[in-house]
């Protein structure tokens, strides 16, 4: 089985979603899930009103969440901010 068919049905330790602002005034949702063997981070911006921006990235660590969330957050501010 793979990581989305454990997503879905919900076969994983844990999982914890966080919201907060970036320096730029965006809101920033960064989703962390600890599956059997590794854990997965999916961070996303997406905004309801102007300027619209609709960015999502993903990162993989198999011993840290703190390092998928990271990885995870530099791919997110390379593609709306173009930094990193």
């Amino acid at each position: 089985m793979d990581w989305k068919d454990s997503y879905i049905k919900l076969d994983y330790i844990s999982r914890e979603i966080e919201q907060f602002n970036s320096e730029y005034g965006d809101e920033i949702e960064l989703e962390i899930v600890h599956f059997y063997d590794h854990f997965r981070a999916f961070a996303t911006i997406c905004q309801d009103e102007s300027p619209f921006k609709d960015y999502f990235a993903e990162g993989v660590d198999y011993r840290s969440s703190d390092e998928a969330s990271k990885k995870a957050l530099e791919e997110l501010y390379r593609q709306a901010y173009y930094i990193c």
